[in-house]
């Protein structure tokens, strides 16, 4: 039985909502004003017809969407899309009891644009693989030979990765594969379970000498405390934050975009009129840490190794930059304390998605003067907001910053002056 609704809204995953017997029904691949059939289960509603197209539909950039689960919102005219990232940012302070808040435009990353992704794939019994992105709500795989979102050289290499892996996998048999594009190439890692045996090992070599790869490694995911492992480095890596090259290791974080990580420097760099000794806390590579020691010294602060080694060894070789310290440290385990932060006139942190609560009360406890804050979870940036401005810290403008292109994922960053 299906039921005939109108759309409301969109919700925060990118779902259409409407309203059906006093209860939310949300509706994937749906927009606001859509006229549409749809068929009910539970708070679910799966689309069956569109009687009525909504002012806001356009075309889908790929012929994957609405199968491939990458993209909830590819079926949005860009102005929608616009006033409904920033209204997710705004929702989420209004429930922590914000007002006025001054949420700059979405600084949209172009398409082709994404740096890095994790494809998953199974053999099959057809001497055939999947290669792609999981179904929405699902496990199944989705077979991938284009993608709007992914920079060109990354598309590129979808077909000779193809082929390659059909020699590799037998049916059922899973594998993921990381891929980074570094200025200099693709970094490529391989992640299965069991070792890697010569034979492999000298293919691997040779795949990465014909794709003209800069490196390749292999990750055994059945090991207890498992490692990447590199195999053949023909360039090595990097990524240049300023004018500044940084040699990354393998399963390096970076920011997905160069044009997301570079408007995520420039408002960053704004905090640093009156700042001469800053501290980076979950530095990674050095993102902010390099852009902030041209005129600042910088203490970087991370609990990768190489990561942290990474940052150590391209700061060392610099020309032209303040001192850049580094510390190995469990922000969570040992957030740094007020007397440690208290020599510092400016905080960046940068933290995973669960926030970090607990440095961000050693922080409100010290005498830091000016935060920098940048997050990529909505929820827990607005609990951080909410005890930083009980605490009298004084938020400036919220730019959200857009590298995840039809998702409802989004990067905030924002400076807070103490009062």
């Amino acid at each position: 039985m299906t039921d005939k609704v109108t759309i409301g809204e969109l919700g925060g995953r990118g779902d259409g909502i409407t309203t059906l017997d006093g209860k939310s029904i949300f509706i994937p691949f749906s927009a606001p004003g859509d006229k549409v059939d749809i068929k009910v289960d539970g708070n679910k509603g799966r689309l069956r017809h569109i009687h009525h197209s909504s002012s806001h539909r356009v075309d889908a950039k790929c012929k994957h969407f609405t199968k491939c689960g990458g993209c909830a919102v590819q079926h949005i005219n860009e102005k929608y899309y616009r006033l409904w990232k920033s209204g997710l940012v705004r929702t989420a302070l209004e429930n922590q009891g914000f007002k006025n808040i001054d949420i700059r435009p979405l600084e949209m990353s172009s398409l082709h644009s994404r740096r890095r992704t994790t494809f998953h794939v199974i053999g099959r019994n057809d001497g055939n693989i999947v290669l792609g992105y999981a179904e929405k709500g699902s496990h199944n795989l989705i077979d991938l030979d284009e993608c709007p979102i992914l920079v060109s050289e990354i598309v590129n290499f979808i077909s000779p990765l193809k082929v390659f892996l059909k020699t590799l996998l037998n049916n059922k048999q899973k594998m993921s594969i990381q891929i980074t594009r570094g200025d200099n190439g693709l970094d490529v890692a391989f992640k299965g379970k069991g070792d890697v045996d010569l034979n492999l090992r000298m293919d691997l070599a040779t795949f990465a000498q014909e794709n003209d790869l800069a490196r390749v490694s292999w990750f055994d995911t059945s090991l207890k405390k498992p490692y990447y492992e590199m195999l053949a480095e023909l360039k090595k890596p990097y990524v240049t934050f300023e004018g500044n090259k940084v040699f990354f290791p393998q399963g390096a974080f970076i920011q997905a975009t160069e044009q997301g990580q570079q408007t995520l420097i420039n408002i960053m760099l704004e905090s640093l009129q009156d700042g001469s000794h800053v501290v980076d806390l979950f530095s990674g590579c050095g993102t902010f840490s390099i852009a902030a020691a041209q005129t600042a010294n910088v203490h970087a602060v991370e609990n990768n190794k190489e990561m942290l080694s990474a940052l150590k060894s391209s700061s060392n070789i610099m020309t032209g930059i303040k001192q850049i310290t580094t510390e190995l440290r469990d922000l969570f385990m040992r957030p740094l304390l007020p007397h440690e932060l208290d020599k510092f006139d400016v905080a960046i942190i940068d933290p995973p998605r669960a926030g970090a609560k607990h440095q961000i009360q050693e922080i409100i406890n010290s005498k830091i003067k000016t935060l920098v804050m940048v997050s990529c979870n909505l929820l827990s940036f607005a609990r951080d907001v909410q005890d930083l401005s009980l605490a009298g810290f004084k938020m400036g403008s919220v730019n959200p910053v857009d590298q995840f292109l039809f998702s409802p994922h989004l990067e905030i960053i924002t400076i807070f002056k103490r009062t």
